[in-house]
């Protein structure tokens, strides 16, 4: 492929991150109930917070682990600094230019940096955003970092996003998995409003915890069943932690009401959801047309006046990594709003083969509309050149 992609989806994950982020940037006072790598009677070296493991670091003793996950990075290197790779820029940037990428937006972990104590986590998280902004600055033309935000408190995630836009962060993230209705109530009107008016993307990307940091995921439940599934549908579980998150954003009145809001599915997949997008103007219609749920009832309820197509064409995008379902419903979603991603470094990901992958899943798309999905779209929306 003669011009390079743009990947709108890849990650800075916690077990890549250097061991002394946070023993280094914290305040004194926290240092020690913050995150840092300890050594587990096993051997296993892993993310310690507040008492609370996190998850494994993998710049260490994990590379010699036989029982370890292979990665994307397994698929070309062999030696043990390949896991220095994704939080190493110039590395990081020798990876893109092997897989044809140009730029990179980088979403933060996901899965920890959430603690029992909020006041800890405000902290911890912010030292975060400030060392993804630091490492973004080593080629501020091709690395862009995504902010994360706190799903559980408004006022802290509104002040974070406007402290992280004057560091040149163009995008905040909520963790899907911890996208709660209340998140569309007024207690969130300042947080909605000040995205649009700071022009900062936001974003739901494929992941979740709980306040412990863990993963979101019931292992012990499932541990205790007799019979195990033979597969998994993977963290974003077939795209359905996704439905309630962004239908909430059109039935609440979210997006309409904040015209210039954009908001990105990331990781999300495509496929879905020009089918959810249909069902929702049905429903809409049905409302305003005087159905069991007629808009003249309750007035304060069903203010809004725009179908949801409408609303979803111009504030919405999402990614993808492989969706050759996705990419023949083109028509249906818009052709300005799906973006392509490689999902770099994760085992998901099609590193280092996204050229083959690309070009086997958009043979039937016009030039015109690939150079869209896999470039156009992200630089539009991000203010990158096209």
């Amino acid at each position: 492929m003669a011009e390079l992609m743009i990947s709108a989806d890849d990650h800075i994950d916690l077990g890549y991150l250097p061991s002394d982020l946070w023993t280094e940037r914290l305040p004194a006072s926290l240092k020690e109930r913050g995150p840092r790598v300890v050594e587990q009677p096993n051997g296993t070296e892993q993310w310690v917070c507040d008492g609370h493991p996190w998850g494994e670091w993998r710049a260490g003793k994990w590379f010699h682990n036989p029982k370890r996950r292979k990665i994307a990075l397994d698929r070309f290197y062999q030696e043990e600094n390949f896991t220095r790779r994704p939080t190493t820029a110039e590395l990081r940037l020798q990876d893109m230019e092997r897989d044809g990428v140009e730029a990179s937006l980088m979403f933060p972990p996901i899965f920890g940096m959430r603690t029992i104590d909020r006041e800890l986590a405000k902290t911890i998280i912010a030292t975060y955003n400030d060392w993804a902004a630091d490492f973004a600055k080593a080629s501020p033309q091709r690395l862009f970092s995504i902010a994360q935000l706190y799903p559980d408190d408004a006022e802290a995630s509104t002040e974070e996003l406007l402290r992280v836009a004057k560091l040149g962060i163009k995008q905040v993230n909520f963790l899907v998995g911890t996208v709660t209705s209340a998140m569309y109530q007024p207690e969130w009107d300042r947080f909605w409003d000040a995205a649009q008016d700071a022009d900062v993307i936001v974003s739901y990307h494929v992941g979740g915890v709980t306040r412990e940091g863990t993963a979101f995921i019931d292992l012990e439940r499932e541990a205790k069943t007799e019979r195990k599934p033979a597969f998994g549908m993977g963290l974003g579980d077939g795209a359905t932690t996704f439905f309630n998150p962004f239908v909430g954003l059109f039935t609440h009145g979210v997006l309409e009401r904040r015209p210039k809001l954009k908001v990105v599915l990331g990781e999300s997949g495509i496929g879905w959801i020009p089918f959810v997008v249909q069902e929702m103007d049905y429903r809409f219609k049905q409302t305003s047309t005087g159905g069991a749920r007629d808009a003249s009832l309750n007035p304060a309820i069903y203010p809004l006046k725009k179908l949801p197509s409408e609303v979803f064409r111009e504030q919405v995008w999402a990614t993808y990594q492989q969706d050759l379902v996705g990419l023949h419903l083109i028509d249906f979603f818009g052709d300005g709003h799906i973006m392509w991603a490689s999902d770099y470094p994760h085992p998901d990901s099609t590193w280092p083969n996204s050229q083959a992958v690309v070009e086997r899943e958009t043979a039937h798309l016009d030039p015109a509309t690939k150079r869209k999905v896999l470039r156009e779209n992200a630089a539009k929306l991000y203010g990158l050149a096209a």
